[in-house]
């Protein structure tokens, strides 16, 4: 398959842009040569831009339109340009996230339902996944404050 050259100096959305030019999606369905083209103008992109390329794993966006998506990729750009080929829409961030630490923090049950699928969050950098130590308040509930004549008074308590 012949390639006409993009402009290498674009953007990340205007690639995907170009990528979605070049491969149209007729209809409302990708047919398998689509998706095969489409992933190879990714590929073509990814390779001639030297992206560099880590361990292959899972990376959570945030789009435009405020919804949460995510995509197996071998890099931060490379999920960017796939997302945005895909879903026509560019990314506001993308953060990896192999353990999908910051999409349970959006989607707490682990899962989209369907309903869930469009929900449009607003927009801003990616929440960070919360800690799982107890509130303040209810650690101080326990500690009581030792008597003077007590060892270790020193420390006000026990």
């Amino acid at each position: 398959m012949t390639i006409p050259e993009p402009d290498w100096t674009a953007s990340l959305a205007e690639m995907a842009a170009w990528i979605r030019q070049m491969r149209p999606i007729i209809g409302t369905t990708a047919t398998e040569e689509d998706c095969k083209v489409r992933r190879a103008l990714i590929e073509h992109v990814v390779r001639t831009r030297t992206v560099w390329h880590g361990d292959y794993q899972w990376y959570t966006a945030q789009l435009d339109d405020g919804t949460i998506v995510g995509v197996s990729a071998n890099s931060c750009e490379e999920a960017e340009l796939s997302i945005s080929v895909w879903r026509g829409v560019d990314c506001i961030w993308v953060v990896r996230d192999a353990h999908l630490d910051v999409f349970h923090e959006y989607f707490p049950r682990g899962k989209r339902s369907t309903a869930e699928t469009n929900t449009a969050f607003p927009l801003g950098p990616p929440r960070r996944p919360r800690d799982q130590f107890a509130p303040t308040e209810s650690l101080l509930t326990a500690l009581t404050p030792v008597p003077a004549t007590t060892p270790g008074s020193e420390r006000g308590l026990r």
